[in-house]
C-alpha cells in the first residue's frame, strides 16, 4: 500500500528517508523510481544523492544549503503535484548465468556446519534440488535496489512464479564467496564481494556486475551493470560453462534487451 502521506525520517544532519509504503509491491517500486526521477528533475538546492529501496528513498543533502524542515516541505510540495507512474515503465532485461549448487557455496555452507543450501531448500519444499533450480530460474526478477556492496543488488520475482519456502541461517555467516546469489523469502540477492550473510545460497554468477577499472568494453563510462528498475532472468549453466566464462571474462558478451513493465499489472512480491 502507498501511504496517503509519506513519513519522513531524519538521519543525522545530512540524510532524510522518505517512507512511501509498506507492501514492497511492484507498483510501489515503480512509484518510488518515478518519484526519485522527479526529485532530480526539480529545483531542490543542495541535493547530493538519492538511494531508492523497496519502500523508501533516502536523500543525501548539503545541510549548509538546505535544512531538514525545508527539504521536507519541498518534497511534500513535489509529491502533492502527483506522482504519475507510466503505464509502460521503461526497463531492461538482463540475462545472467548462474552455476547453481556450485562447489564454492557448498564449501561455504560446510564451513558453517550446514549441508549444501539447495538441499535444505529442497527438503523444506519437499522437492528435488533440480526442481529448486527450475523453479528459481523460471521467473523474471525486478531489481528493487542496488546497495550494501558495490555491484550488489536485490530482486523479487514478477508473476507468474512459485514461492520457495526457505529459512535463514540462525547465526549469520562470517563470509560468503564473491559472486554468490542468495534467497530470503521472495528476495534474491547478490553478494558481489566476500562478505557476511545470512541468506540461503543458491549458486554463483561468473560475470562481472561492476568494473571500476574499465577493463571490459561493455561498461564504458558506467561502472555498474545493474540498476534499480532493471529486470533479470537467471539461467542455469554447468561447471564447464562457468570456467569458460571466467577464463574469458573481459570478452563476455552480455545479453541485454530493451523492455518495459506494465505498471497496471501489480504482479510481484
Amino acid at each position: 500500500m502507498i501511504y496517503k502521506e509519506p513519513i519522513f525520517h531524519i538521519g543525522g544532519d545530512s540524510f532524510l528517508t522518505i517512507e512511501l509504503g509498506d507492501d514492497g509491491s511492484l507498483f510501489l517500486n515503480l512509484y518510488i523510481l518515478t518519484l526519485e526521477k522527479m526529485i532530480w528533475g526539480s529545483d531542490i538546492p543542495g541535493l547530493i544523492d538519492t538511494t531508492a529501496l523497496r519502500t523508501t528513498i533516502m536523500v543525501h543533502y548539503d545541510p549548509f544549503i538546505m535544512q531538514a524542515h525545508q527539504l521536507i516541505q519541498k518534497l511534500k510540495d513535489l509529491i502533492a503535484k502527483g506522482v504519475e507512474v507510466p503505464k509502460k515503465f521503461s526497463s531492461r532485461l538482463i540475462h545472467l548465468p548462474v552455476y547453481y549448487n556450485d562447489p564454492w557455496t557448498r564449501e561455504c555452507a560446510k564451513a558453517f556446519g550446514l549441508p549444501p543450501n539447495l538441499e535444505i531448500i529442497a527438503r523444506e519444499n519437499n522437492i528435488s534440488v533440480e526442481e529448486v533450480i527450475e523453479i528459481h530460474s523460471q521467473p523474471i526478477y525486478f531489481v528493487s535496489y542496488t546497495s550494501f556492496m558495490y555491484g550488489s543488488f536485490g530482486t523479487f520475482p514478477i508473476a507468474p512464479f512459485t514461492i520457495l519456502k526457505n529459512s535463514k541461517y540462525k547465526t549469520p555467516r562470517k563470509w560468503t564467496s564473491p559472486g554468490t546469489i542468495g534467497i530470503g523469502g521472495t528476495t534474491t540477492t547478490y553478494y558481489s564481494i566476500r562478505s557476511p550473510g545470512g541468506l540461503m545460497m543458491l549458486g554463483n554468477i561468473p560475470v562481472k556486475t561492476f568494473d571500476t577499472e574499465g577493463r571490459h568494453k561493455f561498461f564504458g563510462e558506467d561502472p555498474l551493470l545493474i540498476h534499480p528498475g532493471d529486470m533479470i532472468r537467471f539461467f542455469p549453466i554447468d561447471g564447464e560453462e562457468y570456467e569458460h566464462i571466467k577464463e574469458n571474462i573481459d570478452e563476455y558478451s552480455y545479453k541485454i534487451e530493451e523492455s518495459h513493465i506494465d505498471s497496471t499489472k501489480n504482479e510481484g512480491l
